[in-house]
């Protein structure tokens, strides 16, 4: 596995740090976590190739992790040097697919055509799908009514995306022994916000999953320039590598 940020910011726009969005490329298949507005072009920016993509994975519908979905199926669609068929395989929460209707409706005649077939798969907390040697778990979140996490295996490593969330349990259950773990970090400890997490809820939370890697991200305008504060709050309970993520670093479990 290799992952990419693409994003590692929030909906505000702040220097060098774009709307949530993740590139996991597996031997088996490449995954596109979450792409909020931008994110399309930060893979051009960054060298990879957007009609790689076969799966993609939203957490929840806010427009800061799915507005650049419209645009990646106009692409694609329009795109002389995409080889068609393409097929995209989508996994998402309960009411992504009224949510999708609805912009399908809206935006159809830019980008519908029989050589792009979407495959749906609305998921619920513990819910699993497998697409050839790949697994993909979801996992229950604190921050929208149907939001979710994402635990993917393949043959090996394992990978965990908390999405938005604040602190639970259901964290620790899904994403156990993970190798790799990308986890929001969006608020210092000092300005806790309902439904996201601060450094040392993300420190607890790594240290009950056991994880090997830890990669923070989503941080908000609020959270710069706080390295050092964000490193020593992890550090109290988790004793692993802790990594701040930024746009266009690469990682490995």
């Amino acid at each position: 596995m290799k992952l990419t940020i693409l994003g590692s910011g929030s909906l505000f726009p702040y220097p060098n740090r774009g709307n949530s969005g993740y590139l996991l490329e597996c031997s088996e298949a490449t995954i596109l976590l979450d792409g909020g507005s931008g994110t399309l072009r930060r893979i051009a920016d960054f060298g990879l190739d957007y009609s790689s993509i076969d799966i993609i994975c939203y957490t929840h519908l806010h427009i800061d992790h799915t507005f650049d979905l419209i645009p990646f199926l106009f692409a694609l669609k329009h795109d002389s040097k995409v080889k068609k068929p393409k097929r995209v395989k989508i996994i998402a929460p309960i009411s992504f697919i009224h949510f999708f209707n609805k912009l399908y409706k809206i935006y159809y005649k830019w980008i519908h055509t029989k050589d792009i077939i979407i495959d749906i798969n609305e998921l619920k907390p513990n819910d699993s799908i497998n697409i050839d040697d790949i697994k993909v778990t979801a996992g229950n979140t604190k921050h929208t009514d149907n939001s979710l996490s994402y635990k993917i295996n393949n043959s090996s490593s394992s990978f965990f995306y908390t999405g938005d969330t604040d602190f639970t349990n259901d964290l620790v259950l899904t994403g156990k022994n993970s190798d790799m773990v990308l986890m929001e970090c969006s608020f210092p400890d000092n300005n806790k916000v309902d439904n996201h997490l601060t450094p040392i809820e993300c420190g607890k939370l790594a240290q009950m999953i056991n994880c090997k890697k830890l990669i923070l991200t989503h941080f908000f305008p609020i959270n710069e320039n706080n390295d050092d504060l964000i490193l020593r709050s992890v550090r109290k309970y988790y004793n692993g590598e802790i990594i701040l993520a930024n746009d266009g670093n690469t990682y490995i479990p």
